[in-house]
């Protein structure tokens, strides 16, 4: 119990005045030392070299409304000063608008504020918006930083020109350019020169990129030539297809109609012939022909016409 009573005895700040953890200076520190220097009479002792902050001491040894600094980054725990701290027990750089906050790329702007949080050139919504859900990017992290080609603080996952050369990423792919190649446009891919303007009306035309406005190119006419017209030039194969199996139906039918023995087979043939219109795998004027035909063939085959002229003698009465 000795023991106890001596060391509490002269622990700094305890109870007996004559106590003085400072015996050597004048000072009338009285909260984390007994009568040491206090230069700002706020009742904390200034630190030295065996009592720092750390210890207890005075963080702000000449402001006598502020003495502790949990975060270390100099501002104030206490409230309603000058170098108050916003973020207690954050450490930060901030000093717009906030005190003491994160301020992750030392601009002075607490992120919290900040527009563009880790100063890597992308705002924080852009590179949220160039997250996907195989890869996201952290807008609190200059080293999480989405591709922008052009450098317009645009992502090029987001951007409708990524080499801003005025011609929109879509319009290149199509044409054939190279969308990240500022240097190449649809009117200079051929020959080496430029083959191509917008017409702006009046007198006026542009070689830069004009939405609303009439393009008179190499490019656009090589993609109506390409684009719009290899449809039509894909179903010639299949029209001339089509034109030659209707032609052998008709010469197949036509065979057959002028070598029937019996009327029986007419009437067959001329239902199929029918059939063979209403399906169009014969045209209508070879069907009207085979029709012709089979009238022609029964004359014959009821002894109407002349064998040897099908064509020349009209139906007796």
């Amino acid at each position: 119990m000795l023991l106890l009573f001596i060391v509490l005895s002269h622990a700094p700040g305890a109870g007996a005045e004559e106590a003085d953890d400072c015996p050597f200076d004048d000072g009338d520190s009285r909260f984390d030392r007994l009568g040491c220097p206090d230069s700002d009479g706020d009742g904390w002792s200034d630190p030295d070299e065996n009592w720092t902050v750390s210890n207890g001491a005075d963080a702000f040894p000449v402001h006598p409304l502020a003495w502790m600094d949990t975060d270390g980054d100099g501002f104030t725990d206490q409230p309603m000063t000058n170098i108050s701290d916003d973020c207690p027990y954050t450490k930060g750089t901030s000093r717009v608008i906030l005190l003491g906050c994160s301020d992750i790329d030392r601009d002075f702007v607490p992120d919290l504020y900040d527009d563009d949080a880790d100063g890597d050139g992308i705002r924080n919504e852009m590179e949220r918006a160039a997250s996907t859900g195989t890869r996201l990017y952290d807008p609190f992290n200059a080293d999480s930083t989405p591709v922008d080609t052009d450098q317009d603080t645009i992502p090029d996952v987001i951007d409708d020109d990524m080499d801003d050369d005025g011609w929109p990423n879509d319009v290149e792919n199509d044409r054939g350019s190279d969308p990240l190649d500022p240097e190449q446009t649809p009117f200079n891919l051929y020959f080496g020169v430029n083959t191509g303007l917008f017409y702006l009306g009046g007198l006026s035309f542009s070689h830069d990129y004009q939405e609303r406005s009439l393009e008179l190119s190499l490019s656009v006419v090589l993609e109506v030539v390409t684009e719009e017209l290899v449809i039509p030039f894909l179903l010639i194969p299949v029209y001339i297809g089509l034109y030659l199996s209707r032609r052998r139906t008709f010469l197949h039918y036509d065979g057959l109609i002028s070598s029937v023995k019996a009327e029986d087979e007419l009437q067959r043939y001329e239902h199929e012939v029918n059939e063979l219109i209403r399906t169009r795998r014969v045209r209508v004027h070879h069907g009207l022909v085979l029709r012709n035909a089979i009238e022609v063939r029964e004359g014959i085959l009821r002894g109407q016409l002349q064998v040897d002229h099908p064509f020349d003698g009209a139906e007796e009465e």
